[in-house]
C-alpha cells in the first residue's frame, strides 16, 4: 500500500463520517440519500487532507473500470486517470501521492455503492453511468484537489459535463438526470451545490451536445437522435430499456439509441467508415457559461472541411494528448460573436477547458473567414515550447489562400490539410517535453539538482533539467534591476519580452521567475502584487547546485496562496 492524503472532489464521505456510519446490505432511498447528504460537507477538522487508505493500485478497477472505459469511447478524450475499487463509501475522484511523491489521478468506487444506486433509481442503469461520467469530468478538466473537500463550481462543471456525455451515448436528459435528482438533496452544501442548480447544470450539458450535432426538437429533453461515438471500438447496438443490474454489481452502460455518427478519428485497429462533412454549433462564448471539458480537437462551423483528413488530424491530436496531455484545438468559426478573435480564443479556451491551466499546456486556434481575422492563443507551457513563432500570421493566410476556393465548391478538400499545419507545427514542438509536475517544492528540485552536479553532463539523463515544480513564495521585486550578482537577471530572456520577478521561496531561495505577457489574461493569479504570497507552477530554467545562488524558473502558471 502506498502512503497517500486523499481529498474529496464529488460524493466522497470523509474518513471520520465512514468510520460512524454504518449502513444496512440494502439501503433504503431515504438512507442514501442522507448519506449523501452527509458527504456533501468538508470533514477535516483541521482543514488538511484527508486521510483514507489507499487503494491497491495493482488489483484494477473491476466492473467500474468496464463503464469507464465504456464512457471514454464517447468522450474524445483520452483518459488522464487510473480506475480503482477503494474502501470509500461510494465514489471519488482523488490525487494519489507516492513515495515518488508524483501525484496521481484515480477514480476510486465502491461497488455495492453502485448497485445501490440502480436499485435507489428504480433499476435505471443510466444513474451509476452519470455518477462516473462525473468523476471523470473531474479529471478530465484538471481540477485540483483542494484540502478540506471540493468547491462548488467545478462541480457543476462536472455535472455539466456528464450530461454532455450522457447525450453522446444516448441517455433521455431524465435519465441523465436521475442520480442527481433521486439522491441529491435540495439545499446548497459547503462544497458541492444543491439539487435544482446541479439539475441545470447536467440539462445544460446534455442540450449544448445535442446543438453541436445539428440541434432540431430533440433538444428540448427528449431522446437523442444522434450519438458520437469514438471509433477506439464498434458501437453497441441500440436497444430498449435496460435491463436491471444485480444490486451488488456496477451495470454496463446502457446501449446507444441511436447509431453514432461518424465525428470522431478513426483508430488504427478500424477501418475507417464513409464519412461525411457535417457542420456543428459551438457554444456561444459566454464569460458567464459553465465551462465544460469538450470532447473533439477539430470543431467545423461550416460543414466544408475534408471529413478523411479532418478524422486524420483528429486521431493525431487525439494521439498526442494520449502521449503529452498537450490538447490542441482548432476551431473554424462562423461568427465570432462580436469578439475580436483572440478574445474569442480566450473564452473557448476557458469554456472548453483546453489543456490543463496549471501547466499551460492547451492551445486554441480560431480562424473566422467571414470576419476575416484569426488567432492563436497559446497556454504558458506551450508558448514556452514555441517561442517567437506566430501561428496567427499562419492562420491569416490559409484565410487569404484557400477560404474562397473553399466556399466556392463548399468542400475545402486538400485545403483542409493546409489548415491543420498550424496545429501540426504545435504538436511537434510541445511532443518532447515533460508535463507533470514533478517536484513538490524549490527546496526539493534544488536538493536533486545538486545531486546531480558534476554527475550528469547529458540533459537527457537528468532528473531535473527543465522539469516542472510547484512551488511558494514571496514577491520582492516585480522590477529586479540588470547587473546584481545576489538576484541575477538573465538579460536575454528579457531581451525576449519576458517579465523578470524575483521572488523569496518558502525555503528562503533567491527565485527569480520568467513570465510571459502574451499568457498574462490566462493567470488565475490576476496581476502580481509586490509583497503577495504566491503558489507558482514552473518549469527549470537555470538551478544551481548552490542554495545561495539565484534559481532561475519559467513561469506557467501563479495563484495567490491561500
Amino acid at each position: 500500500m502506498l502512503p497517500v492524503a486523499l481529498a474529496s472532489l464529488s460524493l466522497i464521505a470523509c474518513a471520520a463520517h465512514a468510520q460512524k456510519t454504518a449502513r444496512s446490505d440494502k439501503p433504503s432511498k431515504a438512507q442514501l440519500a442522507a448519506e449523501l447528504a452527509s458527504t456533501l460537507q468538508a470533514c477535516s477538522y483541521d482543514g488538511s487532507p484527508l486521510a483514507f487508505s489507499p487503494p491497491d493500485l495493482s488489483k484494477g478497477g473491476g466492473t467500474g473500470k468496464q463503464v469507464v472505459a465504456e464512457i471514454m469511447k464517447y468522450t474524445g478524450l483520452p483518459a488522464n486517470f487510473v480506475v480503482v475499487e477503494g474502501k470509500v463509501p461510494n465514489a471519488a475522484a482523488v490525487i494519489m501521492q507516492g513515495p515518488d511523491k508524483i501525484p496521481r489521478r484515480v477514480i476510486a468506487y465502491n461497488p455495492a455503492f453502485m448497485g445501490d444506486v440502480i436499485q435507489a433509481t428504480r433499476s435505471n442503469n443510466w444513474a451509476p453511468v452519470s455518477i462516473m461520467a462525473h468523476e471523470i469530468g473531474h479529471h478530465l478538466s484538471g481540477h485540483t484537489i483542494v484540502p478540506g473537500g471540493s468547491q462548488p463550481p467545478i462541480e457543476l462543471e462536472s455535472d455539466k459535463f456528464s450530461g454532455f456525455v450522457l447525450y453522446k451515448m444516448g441517455a433521455p436528459l431524465a435519465d441523465a438526470q436521475r442520480a442527481i435528482a433521486t439522491l441529491i438533496p435540495e439545499k446548497d452544501g459547503d462544497t458541492h451545490p444543491g439539487r435544482k442548480k446541479r439539475l441545470a447544470a447536467i440539462e445544460a450539458g446534455w442540450k449544448e451536445a445535442c446543438e453541436l450535432q445539428g440541434g432540431g426538437p430533440q433538444c428540448s429533453g427528449g431522446l437523442p437522435v444522434r450519438t458520437a461515438a469514438a471509433a477506439t471500438a464498434a458501437p453497441a447496438p441500440a436497444a430498449a430499456s435496460p435491463a436491471p443490474a444485480p444490486a451488488t454489481t456496477v451495470a454496463k452502460a446502457p446501449a446507444p439509441t441511436a447509431a453514432p455518427a461518424a465525428t470522431a478519428a478513426p483508430s488504427a485497429k478500424t477501418p475507417a467508415p464513409a464519412l461525411a462533412a457535417a457542420a456543428e454549433t459551438l457554444p456561444k462564448a459566454d464569460v458567464a457559461a459553465i465551462p465544460s471539458k469538450g470532447t473533439q480537437f477539430i470543431y467545423d462551423e461550416f460543414g466544408i472541411l475534408d471529413p478523411a483528413i479532418r478524422a486524420q488530424f483528429e486521431k493525431q491530436m487525439y494521439e498526442h494528448a494520449q502521449k503529452t496531455g498537450v490538447e490542441i484545438v482548432t476551431l473554424l468559426v462562423k461568427d465570432l460573436g462580436g469578439k475580436t478573435a483572440e478574445d474569442y480564443a480566450h473564452a473557448m479556451m476557458r469554456q472548453l477547458r483546453v489543456g490543463k491551466l496549471d501547466v499551460g499546456n492547451g492551445a486554441v486556434l480560431v480562424v473566422a473567414p467571414e470576419q476575416n481575422q484569426a488567432a492563436a492563443v497559446l497556454g504558458s507551457g506551450v508558448a514556452l515550447e514555441m517561442g517567437s513563432h506566430d501561428k496567427t500570421e499562419q492562420l491569416k493566410r490559409w484565410i487569404n489562400t484557400a477560404w474562397a476556393l473553399c466556399k466556392k465548391k463548399n468542400a475545402c478538400g486538400n485545403w483542409t490539410e493546409n489548415l491543420m499545419l498550424a496545429a501540426d507545427h504545435l504538436r511537434r514542438d510541445t511532443s518532447h517535453s515533460d508535463w507533470t509536475i514533478a517536484y513538490p517544492s524549490l527546496g526539493d528540485i534544488q536538493k536533486a539538482d545538486a545531486a546531480e552536479n558534476g554527475k550528469v553532463t547529458n540533459p537527457k539523463d537528468s532528473k531535473v533539467w527543465r522539469k516542472i515544480v510547484r512551488l511558494s513564495g514571496t514577491v520582492e521585486n516585480l522590477n529586479p534591476p540588470a547587473g546584481n550578482k545576489a538576484a541575477w537577471v538573465n538579460d536575454a530572456k528579457v531581451k525576449n519580452g519576458k517579465q523578470a520577478v524575483l521572488l523569496r521561496s518558502a525555503e528562503g531561495l533567491t527565485t527569480m521567475l520568467y513570465l510571459d505577457p502574451r499568457t498574462a489574461a490566462l493567470q488565475p493569479g490576476g496581476k502580481l502584487e509586490q509583497g503577495k504570497t504566491y503558489t507558482v507552477i514552473a518549469r527549470a530554467a537555470g538551478l544551481s547546485w548552490n542554495p545561495k545562488d539565484t534559481q532561475s524558473l519559467d513561469v506557467l502558471s501563479y495563484s495567490v496562496a491561500e
